[in-house]
């Protein structure tokens, strides 16, 4: 268990070059990684490799009807993975990146762990740049919070690690999370969204 420190640099978290190399390198390999988001930090790993999205669901002991959504770096990126509605086009352009995981029609190139049992994909676009340079460097990876099922939400990487400990390989640390609350869970498959889970954003902001 390895845990790599970020820096504060004109404002924002940073990791250098050779940290980031680190952490696609471990995503490479199938293991599994603790990360900062702009809401709470997140478990990630590869969302194509069915082991890796396995040990997610064992090292959170989270049941496995209730899929993990998947991060992205930016917006323009989710028709590949989603079927993009009206509705979800204006909660796009409005809020992400932000604290939203959207639930859409998945599309043939979704990771087919993370597609639910009737073919929806959570997608999100965290607004933290650590998270970002991530998705960029190594492509799309797993979010969910990095905390036991039930357990307290990880607003800092010590939270994380209290609960996950050594089952998670390496530890992203950038100081409390900004918003400090879990997403907002928003049904946008359909004709009207639908709130699954108020979060850092209410719902009357939608």
């Amino acid at each position: 268990m390895r845990t790599i420190p970020g820096r504060m640099k004109a404002g924002r978290w940073v990791l250098s070059r050779e940290d980031y190399e680190t952490v696609c390198d471990a995503l490479d390999k199938g293991n599994l990684i603790v990360y900062p988001t702009d809401t709470l930090y997140g478990l990630g790993c590869d969302p194509f490799e069915v082991p890796a999205v396995e040990r997610v669901f064992e090292v959170k002991r989270r049941p496995a009807e209730q899929p993990i959504a998947l991060a992205l770096t930016i917006s323009d990126q989710i028709p590949k993975y989603a079927h993009v509605t009206r509705i979800a086009q204006g909660i796009i352009a409005k809020h992400l990146p932000g604290p939203v995981t959207l639930l859409l029609r998945a599309t043939k190139e979704a990771p087919l762990p993370l597609v639910s049992s009737t073919g929806l994909i959570g997608i999100r676009v965290p607004d933290h740049t650590v998270a970002q340079a991530i998705t960029k460097a190594f492509g799309p990876i797993t979010t969910t919070s990095a905390n036991l099922h039930g357990g307290p939400s990880p607003v800092t990487c010590e939270d994380a690690r209290a609960q996950l400990g050594d089952t998670v390989d390496l530890y992203i640390d950038c100081g409390p999370t900004p918003l400090r609350k879990e997403s907002t869970i928003v049904d946008a498959s359909g004709d009207a969204p639908k709130v699954i889970r108020e979060g850092a954003l209410g719902r009357e902001d939608l």
